[in-house]
């Protein structure tokens, strides 16, 4: 698959971790879905997903939070905006259907013969019941408490998911966390005031549908690599400089990788060794031959330096990557 090999440079340096010199770099890695599912629609590249939600009167009286439009559309367009941004699909078709029933429905399975409805009034196989959303917003303000810092919410949801022709559940998800949304100011200095409950609220709901969109469709992710660079000796080493210009300034990671290679034998200490032997992974990495980066890694580890927690660390990632692939693989075949 082919992957856009989108590079960022950052200007951090990772300090923090290791005391020589090292670069961010930033890269876009596809992520694989939880379940496989059938989305349906006659056209293969969009994404037809019904959202189901009950209203009753035992609902209202309920405890648990009265669902309301604003807040199922809002999960409807995180869902909608997701499946879009994904490689699968270019457009997505989400009705909302807001069934009124006498009971309340909670805890319960969709019923098959309402499955059967939405998919015939809306073409979808994947039918999304949003069941139980809790949502509380509330301001932190500064001490004088002229205004908001921050819009503090805390929430909890229940999903499920449906697939119409096997008339089964294929997916449930729960989630409840805190979220903080601050005050912040822009790119001018002006003040941006920490959002209105309303809004919170709507943000927040858009959030759980794109956290559950994530869930059934494969989608990007931004990942940050280490590449060592000492801007001082590198310099004036012309294949460690000539490799930096290649991967970081061209995006040219096969030339990097020959001028990475050469200069191990130009450098006599270990830990200039295994740096290099480490960035020659990134490298085989960022041209998805991830085998051939975990056996630079576990050359670079003999050699015994202080950066092999980090190199613990980056096997660790790859192996990630290569079972990621794997489920890949089977999602687009």
């Amino acid at each position: 698959m082919k992957r856009i090999a989108s590079l960022v440079l950052c200007a951090i340096c990772a300090t923090s971790m290791l005391a020589q010199n090292a670069e961010i770099v930033e890269i876009q890695l596809l992520s694989p879905p939880e379940k496989k599912v059938n989305f349906g629609g006659s056209d293969k590249n969009t994404a037809v997903v019904a959202i189901h939600y009950y209203e009753n009167a035992e609902r209202q009286k309920s405890e648990i939070f009265a669902l309301d439009s604003i807040i199922v559309n809002a999960v409807a367009n995180g869902i909608k905006e997701t499946l879009e941004e994904s490689p699968v699909f270019e457009y997505a078709e989400i009705p909302v259907y807001n069934i009124y029933s006498d009971t309340a429905m909670i805890n319960e399975d969709m019923p098959a013969s309402e499955l059967e409805i939405i998919a015939e009034q809306s073409d979808a196989q994947i039918v999304i019941a949003v069941e139980f959303i809790d949502i509380n917003a509330q301001y932190i303000f500064e001490q004088s408490k002229r205004r908001p810092l921050v819009t503090n919410v805390n929430f909890s949801t229940r999903i499920n998911a449906y697939d119409v022709n096997t008339k089964g559940k294929v997916m449930t998800y729960t989630g409840k966390d805190n979220v903080m949304i601050p005050a912040s100011y822009d790119d001018d200095g002006n003040y941006i005031p920490a959002p209105r409950i309303e809004d919170a609220r709507r943000v927040t709901a858009e959030m759980i549908g794109r956290d559950f969109a994530k869930r059934i469709t494969p989608t990007w992710e931004t990942a940050e690599r280490l590449v060592f660079y000492d801007s001082y000796y590198d310099r004036r080493n012309s294949n460690l400089s000539r490799a930096y210009n290649s991967a970081i300034k061209e995006n040219n990671w096969v030339n990097a990788v020959q001028y990475w290679t050469d200069a191990i034998e130009e450098n006599s200490t270990k830990s200039k060794q295994a740096q290099i032997m480490y960035n020659i992974a990134v490298s085989c990495e960022m041209l998805e031959n991830f085998d051939l980066a975990i056996k630079w890694l576990e050359k670079a580890k003999m050699l015994r330096t202080r950066i092999d927690d980090s190199i613990d660390e980056y096997v660790d990632i790859l192996k990630q990557r290569i079972a990621d692939k794997e489920k890949l693989d089977e999602f687009f075949n």
